[in-house]
């Protein structure tokens, strides 16, 4: 048992090296829905001092390895933008002629102000009834992924840093964190990261073992200890010995196992019910709990001491209604799950012109406002469900809390009405292309082919360079350099440490049209 009589309850914040503030999160945009499901979760950060417009044709968006994504591209969003503009600790958005937007599910036709507060729990935005954004806290710089938990929020990202912190401890930990958070799976992942990683890692749910077997079950018994103990057992102490036992619900341990527990953990010794010798024992201890202890130490129900051994270091697993876009890429991900089993992964690789997707937007608009009380467990639940009945409301009311009920009620009647446009329709030609008429795809593949360079794809493709051109200002998805918005140039500039070749190839333009737009910054790169 490793032993931390003299480690106080300690915060897990890293501290700068030079003293100065560390900034920890940005206001940005993150995909929280798209009909390309790839792109759920990419974001990008909001200027502080220019406009943003965002539209299919840009900005782009960066993965969750900062690599460039494109812009939105959904041939029926609106070429005409949607501006988002700083206004104090608050932003304004001017929706675009002809756009259809939604702010956290009402349709906005003038600019809206979106206050601090709603900014800092994420606002959901819908565009044409296709996209969903979220507006809110992103993370400031990466940090890697840790065990099984998913998500890139600014809260997970938080406790990240704090499973980093508390891995390189022997230190009890002490979990709390409301029902369903996933502090199991932090558990494993302190444990995962750790010097004990190749050492075995142990989980017992106290709520779940009987009071008159709970103390051989944790610090076991020899033969004959009692009727049926017909051999030897190391209990979950002993065969956690040299690794980790993690120990959920601990606010339900019987007051007769706390001073026993309390024991175990000052003294790093066990001893088996039956056995006169106590034997040492070598185990991270990493406690959890819903359970408010506090009030339970003053009701008699939990010993103080006990309580402080635990929380050596304490860790408090955020609840999903703070973590709006990991409710994303949650749903994504148990979506997949569901999918796979069922042999029906195809259903959500929808192409990216198809009128109607597996799963409207409007949908997942409308989850990701929930405030998920029963966080990642009932999310998880939801996502089994919908795997089975798609978007049929019916089904996810009758088996969910009535909140989720009364906001599937809200966006029932808008996933039978709603009424696509249609694409925009292609331009007119002055003559016809070789081999078939024009196509979105099919001038994209000749022109990335050809380097981007109009005048050898027109020449694949069998036309003028003039109905190339008008073909690209005309798109539903390719744009020009002179589409390209300055901070999205810098942007990429920044991304690629000026590398003409790849940021041209990431842009989507030809080398030569991008110097030309780089000479026309002010102020130049």
């Amino acid at each position: 048992m490793s032993r931390a009589k003299d480690i106080p309850t300690r915060s897990l914040e890293p501290e700068p090296d030079d003293g100065a503030p560390v900034e920890e999160a940005v206001l940005g945009l993150t995909i929280g829905w798209h009909v390309d499901v790839d792109r759920v979760g990419h974001r990008l950060r909001l200027p502080r001092e220019i406009p943003l417009d965002v539209s299919r044709l840009g900005p782009v968006f960066l993965d969750d390895e900062g690599q460039i994504s494109g812009p939105l591209a959904d041939p029926y969003l609106s070429r005409r933008p949607v501006r988002f503009v700083r206004d104090g600790d608050g932003v304004c958005l001017e929706p675009g002629e002809g756009s259809t937007v939604r702010v956290d599910g009402a349709l906005v036709l003038d600019p809206v102000r979106l206050e601090p507060e709603a900014l800092s729990d994420g606002v959901v935005i819908e565009l044409g009834e296709r996209v969903v954004l979220i507006l809110g806290p992103i993370p400031a710089r990466p940090v890697a992924s840790t065990g099984e938990l998913i998500g890139d929020s600014v809260a997970l990202q938080r406790l990240r840093r704090q499973i980093e912190m508390a891995a390189a401890t022997d230190a009890p930990a002490l979990l709390r964190g409301e029902s369903g958070t996933g502090k199991e799976l932090v558990a494993r992942a302190i444990h995962a990261a750790s010097a004990r990683r190749d050492a075995p890692y142990q989980a017992v749910n106290l709520a779940a073992v009987p009071t008159s077997t709970a103390v051989a079950a944790l610090f076991g018994h020899v033969r004959g200890a009692f009727t049926g103990a017909d051999q030897s057992r190391p209990g979950y102490f002993g065969d956690a010995d040299g690794g980790t036992l993690f120990l959920d619900e601990i606010g339900d341990a019987s007051t007769a196992l706390q001073p026993m527990l309390l024991r175990a953990l000052e003294t790093g010794e066990v001893q088996p019910v039956g056995d006169r010798r106590s034997r040492a024992v070598d185990v991270r201890i990493i406690a959890a709990t819903d359970s408010d202890l506090e009030a339970a130490v003053r009701s008699g129900r939990f010993r103080l001491p006990l309580l402080h051994r635990l929380a050596g270091i304490e860790i408090h697993v955020p609840p999903l209604r703070t973590r709006r876009d990991d409710a994303a890429r949650l749903l994504l991900h148990f979506l997949r799950e569901s999918l796979a089993e069922h042999r029906a992964l195809a259903r959500l690789q929808t192409d990216i012109d198809a009128r109607r997707p597996w799963l409207a937007a409007t949908l997942v608009a409308g989850l990701l406002r929930h405030d998920w009380p029963g966080n990642v467990r009932e999310l998880r639940n939801l996502a089994r469900q919908m795997a089975l009945g798609g978007q049929d409301t019916a089904v996810l009311k009758a088996h969910h809390a009535p909140a989720l009920a009364r906001l599937l009620d809200g966006v029932e009647g808008r996933l039978t009405t709603t009424s696509l446009p249609a694409p925009a329709a292609p331009p007119p030609f002055d003559v016809d292309a070789e081999d078939g008429p024009l196509t979105d795809r099919r001038v994209e593949e000749t022109l990335r082919a050809h380097g981007w360079q109009t005048r050898s794809a027109a020449r694949a493709l069998g036309v003028p360079r003039t109905t190339l051109y008008r073909f690209i200002k005309n798109s539903n998805r390719l744009r020009s350099a002179a589409d390209i918005p300055d901070d999205e140039l810098r942007t990429c500039h920044a991304q690629f440490g000026g590398d003409l070749a790849q940021m041209a190839d990431a842009l989507c333009i030809s080398v030569r049209a991008l110097m030309f737009r780089l000479r026309d910054l002010d102020p130049p790169l």
